[in-house]
């Protein structure tokens, strides 16, 4: 009969857990490893290279050496939807639309369990994953491109800059354009992340520090214009009227709104998935043994060209560590992601509803008017001072969501041309990589913003409720597509001792009737708009051939998912 393992097998000691907060990486030399073999035991290879057979999977640290990657998901989501977004919509709709926002942070956190699954198992970015789908490596360069598209455009940085603009004016009274800013902004991001000795450590650090001048701002804006008793009731019942919306909400300048805020009910779009790639550089599980994204002053880590995978029948401290990496990353998440966001949007929505309101109809899809309104309201009830701190704190926190996505999409990119080409050159390391990406991205970013500032009339429309608004569509359609991607990964890929329970299952299957029915509905306007179908029946979701063909494609995707989900798993070989 098999003894119970002890704690220590499993747990970290102290002293080796404190090494965590600065990532640890413990380099292998891949050719005295053996193959792994194929087996029902062992992760599929697919199309990729072989997995090399390591037995030892790191011990578990606690949590509290552990925080970090959540950080960075919850300093994009708090400028991005918890922010402008939902208080927007709460502003024009009132608190009964409360629970599509709590929904979609719980679907956030199933997925993103999923993404960091693949990691946490083989050390392998999700990308690297994805490239086993396929022989020809399709899925990480679809995304690489739906990245690009969705977060091309400095919407953040240009609305952070625009609350940096309202604070001077409301101090000095002098009016200054927020362009000029938003250039500094992204020049100040490049150095940081491009100087740094280890990118991940500087980004974490970065975002700790402004989601900590976050809430304590908040807060103040919030004892200042008091909690009304009677917002927090209807903020609790619109938390649990599941499926009660007003019609308008799907129309006009509303939906767009609504669109990219539920893509954002926490991070959002393709930068979900950089949660893999900060696993790999904070060395969660067997990702301990990959290299990490280097700045200038930092030394070139190589990645492996393949993930290491243990036996977990061969030794049960093995799987019961795996099993415990994989629990203290969903509390990691639970804690640092999902309660912090929630309480965030309690807050945003409790000011917006005690300072301008909840029937605002004139408001909808107006972002930077529901900000200027709100700080106007707390200048005549507490003092430009408190106008100041309120602006203050959204600029920290926009400004915090610009650096989280300039560092994840040129993440994103940099991995995925490393991984697909650069590797197989001598020029091209991570590290390299990774740099040219984010100048590029960096100086794009800036040209947009000039354009907006020097450019003719028909230029002068990218300013920041554009560039915010423009990426919904872009944004909620990669995350119906990764949520499948990455379900089959975990459901068909992995040993089902290491695969997906039950709830995540069904959780991975929600997501993808929730952003895959968003995906379809805004592909049909847009079709139907183009054949010059009436706003009427666009709006209203009347049964027309186009919608027919588009929710029929989607109705048969979700079949498939269903049966790649709770199907038998695919023979390996």
């Amino acid at each position: 009969m098999t003894q119970p393992q002890t704690d220590h097998q499993v747990r970290c000691s102290d002293t080796a857990g404190r090494k965590y907060r600065a990532g640890v990486f413990h380099p292998l030399d891949d050719a005295s490893l053996p193959d792994a073999p194929e087996g029902e035991e062992f992760p599929r290879r697919g199309c990729g290279p072989p997995f090399k057979l390591y037995q030892e999977i790191p011990c578990v640290p606690r949590l509290r050496h552990l925080i970090g990657p959540s950080i960075i998901a919850l300093g994009m989501g708090l400028g991005a939807g918890e922010f402008l977004l939902w208080p927007n919509l709460v502003a024009v709709n009132g608190f009964s639309i409360w629970w599509l926002f709590w929904i979609g942070v719980l679907t956030q956190f199933v997925v993103l369990q999923e993404i960091e699954r693949w990691t946490i198992a083989t050390g392998e970015s999700v990308f690297g994953g994805m490239a086993r789908l396929t022989r020809w490596r399709i899925w990480p360069w679809f995304f690489l491109g739906a990245t690009l598209i969705s977060f091309f455009w400095p919407g953040w940085a240009s609305q952070s800059a625009e609350f940096t603009s309202d604070i001077v004016t409301a101090a000095t009274g002098r009016v200054l354009p927020w362009q000029p800013i938003a250039l500094a902004m992204l020049a100040f991001i490049w150095t940081g992340l491009a100087a740094s000795k280890i990118v991940y450590n500087s980004l974490e650090r970065f975002e700790i520090g402004l989601v900590l001048g976050f809430f304590p701002m908040l807060a103040v804006a919030l004892l200042v214009v008091g909690v009304v008793p009677e917002h927090i009731w209807a903020l609790g019942r619109g938390a649990v009227s599941l499926g009660v919306a007003p019609k308008e909400l799907l129309t006009g300048s509303q939906f767009p709104t609504l669109l990219l805020a539920v893509a954002y009910a926490g991070s959002g779009g393709t930068l979900l998935l950089a949660q893999s790639l900060w696993l790999r550089d904070k060395g969660f599980g067997m990702a301990t043994y990959q290299g990490r994204i280097a700045g200038i002053r930092g030394t070139n880590e190589d990645v492996s060209a393949t993930g290491y995978v243990f036996d977990p029948g061969a030794e049960p401290r093995g799987i019961r560590r795996y099993l415990e990496w994989i629990r203290v990353a969903r509390t990691e998440l639970l804690v640092t992601f999902v309660l912090l966001i929630i309480v965030s949007v309690v807050i945003t929505t409790l000011i917006v509803a005690a300072t301008i309101g909840t029937d605002n109809p004139e408001l909808a899809g107006n972002l930077s008017q529901t900000v200027a309104r709100q700080g106007t309201v707390l200048a005549a009830r507490g003092g430009t001072w408190l106008q100041v701190v309120f602006l203050l704190g959204g600029a920290f926190v926009l400004f915090s969501t610009q650096l989280g996505i300039v560092d994840t999409v040129t993440r994103i990119a940099g991995t995925i041309f490393y991984e697909g080409y650069g590797r197989r050159t001598r020029f091209w390391s991570l590290k390299r990589s990774f740099l040219f990406f984010l100048t590029a991205f960096v100086l794009a970013s800036m040209a947009i913003i000039v354009a907006s500032w020097v450019g003719g009339e028909g230029l002068r429309a990218l300013q920041p409720d554009f560039l915010v608004l423009i990426a919904g569509p872009f944004t909620i359609g990669s995350m119906y597509c990764f949520a499948i991607v990455v379900g089959v990964m975990s459901a068909r890929r992995l040993p089902r001792v290491m695969g997906p329970g039950l709830w995540n299952r069904l959780g991975l299957l929600w997501a993808a009737i929730l952003w895959g029915w968003f995906s379809v509905e805004q592909v049909s306007r847009v079709v139907l708009g183009q054949w010059g179908v009436p706003p009427g029946t666009i709006e209203s979701i009347t049964i027309h051939p186009v919608r027919v063909v588009f929710y029929g494609a989607w109705v048969i995707s979700l079949v498939w998912f269903a049966w790649a989900l709770f199907g038998p798993r695919e023979k390996s070989g």
